[in-house]
């Protein structure tokens, strides 16, 4: 599919749909409200081409994504995969666009395509209850473009990994972002947020702990993706990231006073 976009100064084109690039938007835009509304710049879309590319026979028939703010990612991955079921959910108390219900009605992919508008990634019994309603089998693909925050984010990969088969991928984009400039000023909305990268780190340390967890991690600056490992993890049964990671033994505080001070009378002794 990535060799079918046409990229253009404000939109990509892929076939008859139009997805307008929201960094680039401009009053000159002359379409209207014909177009999705895409949050995703050309660079980005070009890492996920190099991703893609070297995963050539992934199958992803059922495809869970957080994050949907006008459904132009929806539309843009069912088109790649053409998955046998796509779920979006978003935060947002809106609903579909005229320009995204025309696509589903044009293309007949009204039991294929669900969105769920009004729903907080953090809230772990509603995303368990729509992809039971949802899907009638085990999740090949999550794809976590949401509120990019630590704890809700956590909460989202703790809920839905679980439900991923072994080997299917979890998608977090814009991990990075507390290494970006525009992010590190201190009067930013986010200054006293915690770093997303908190999160990748955990998942580093999870994949070196054990492959029975994660089988592989691939970062990229604009995404991280986690593969599922073989272990069974029980659908409904509580999941925490944190049990997966084994760590040395931490060294109290008296302990470490002492090892300091031997080691200050060794060096006065030499």
């Amino acid at each position: 599919m990535f060799d079918r976009l046409i990229w253009q100064a404000d939109r990509v084109l892929l076939d008859d749909l139009v997805f307008r690039l929201q960094h680039t938007k401009s009053e000159r835009w002359d379409l209207g409200d014909d177009c999705f509304i895409f949050f995703k710049v050309k660079p980005l879309v070009d890492q996920y081409a190099r991703f893609w590319g070297a995963r050539p026979g992934f199958q992803a028939q059922n495809i869970f994504e957080l994050g949907l703010w006008d459904g132009g990612s929806i539309a843009f991955w069912f088109e790649l995969f053409q998955p046998r079921k796509h779920v979006g959910v978003d935060f947002a108390a809106r609903g579909d666009s005229a320009y995204f219900q025309r696509y589903i009605a044009s293309r007949g992919l009204r039991q294929r395509i669900a969105t769920h508008w009004s729903v907080d990634q953090a809230n772990a019994a509603r995303l368990r209850e729509i992809a039971r309603r949802e899907f009638d089998g085990p999740l090949d693909l999550v794809i976590d473009d949401a509120s990019h925050l630590y704890g809700p984010t956590k909460v989202s990969f703790e809920t839905l990994f679980p439900l991923l088969r072994p080997g299917g991928l979890y998608v977090i984009e814009d991990w990075a972002w507390a290494h970006w400039p525009e992010f590190q000023a201190a009067n930013h909305p986010w200054a006293t947020e915690r770093a997303l990268t908190q999160l990748i780190g955990e998942l580093v340390a999870a994949a070196g702990s054990s492959a029975a967890l994660i089988g592989s991690v691939s970062i990229f600056q604009g995404f991280t993706v986690v593969e599922r490992g073989p272990i069974a993890l029980p659908p409904d049964a509580p999941f925490a990231l944190d049990q997966h990671i084994s760590r040395r033994p931490r060294v109290s505080l008296a302990r470490w006073l002492v090892r300091s001070a031997r080691r200050a009378i060794r060096r006065r002794l030499k």
